[in-house]
């Protein structure tokens, strides 16, 4: 039989590298429950995103537009300001109805294609 003097080392060399396994599992663990909240962090940051991106698009949209142009014009007289700044809202309002138009008619035609 093996000598009592021979198992004494390996009990004590198993005995290591079980508390390393321990150590290393508990660790796993922590980096686990780390690793979900920075999941959850890291989606709440994108739909914070989509939405100051949405927010930048209508900006810019109201920057761009011909009305915004009409009202900062000083280079006309106050009543021509007015009727140019009526007109160019209708026009942009009619833009805005046919665009709507067009695609609630993509949405039919894609119902109508898959059903």
């Amino acid at each position: 039989m093996i000598e009592s003097w021979v198992l004494i080392p390996v009990a004590a060399i198993l005995a290591g590298v079980v508390s390393d396994w321990l150590k290393v599992r508990s660790k796993q663990k922590l980096l686990g429950v780390s690793t979900s909240e920075l999941e959850r962090e890291v989606a709440a940051l994108q739909k914070e995103r989509e939405a100051v991106l949405d927010r930048l698009q209508n900006l810019e949209a109201i920057v761009v537009s011909q009305t915004w142009d009409a009202i900062h014009d000083k280079a006309l007289p106050p009543p021509a300001r007015e009727l140019r700044v009526a007109s160019t809202v209708r026009r942009e309002v009619a833009a805005t109805d046919a665009e709507a138009a067009n695609r609630q008619r993509a949405e039919q035609l894609a119902r109508r294609l898959q059903g």
